[in-house]
């Protein structure tokens, strides 16, 4: 069985709030999980959407996005943010989770930064994997995961049978 599973879904879709209810509905289940998921926790000043990035095995909450004034065209990532959140992912490794979830393999992950070096050590680790991936990112995430990855739709019940298989097949 494949360890490394991505969800691809248009722009548009609200996928941090699936990814969110999948972590709720995986705990809830008693999985240990580690990485990241996005909230999106309203406007800033400026127009753009305020986000952070909570760590699923503590709860604990990293802003990764900053405003940039009234003449900027919209929000930027916090790399500082970003590199607090991957710190999650130490844990993840150290305490072996039962899965590990990553908000998304994004334009940041695409140019070879963001969480990209922590996807690859969960994984080298032998790790499972959920990721998100944007439709018009999958030939850049093919690029990195190479074809050992299996597609979900983004349905609970599918991605639920796909974590509960993979996390039996690892113990």
């Amino acid at each position: 069985m494949m360890m490394l599973a991505a969800i691809p879904y248009e722009s548009g879709f609200p996928i941090d709030s699936f990814l969110q209810g999948m972590a709720v509905r995986l705990k809830r289940r008693g999985l240990r999980l580690g990485g990241v998921v996005q909230h999106n926790d309203g406007a800033c000043g400026d127009g753009c959407m305020a986000m952070s990035l909570e760590d699923l095995a503590n709860g604990r909450r990293f802003p990764i996005s900053q405003e940039l004034g009234s003449g900027a065209g919209g929000c930027h990532l916090d790399a500082a943010g970003l590199a607090a959140a991957a710190a999650a992912f130490a844990g993840a490794l150290a305490e072996r989770a039962d899965l590990v979830i990553v908000n998304k393999f994004g334009k940041q992950e695409t140019l070879g930064e963001g969480l990209r070096q922590e996807i690859a050590d969960a994984l080298l680790a032998g790790l499972p994997l959920l990721i998100a991936v944007r439709r018009d990112f999958l030939p850049a995430w093919r690029d990195f995961a190479g074809e050992d990855w299996v597609e979900l739709a983004a349905d609970e019940t599918l991605v639920e049978r796909w974590v509960l298989d993979v996390a039996r097949q690892a113990a």
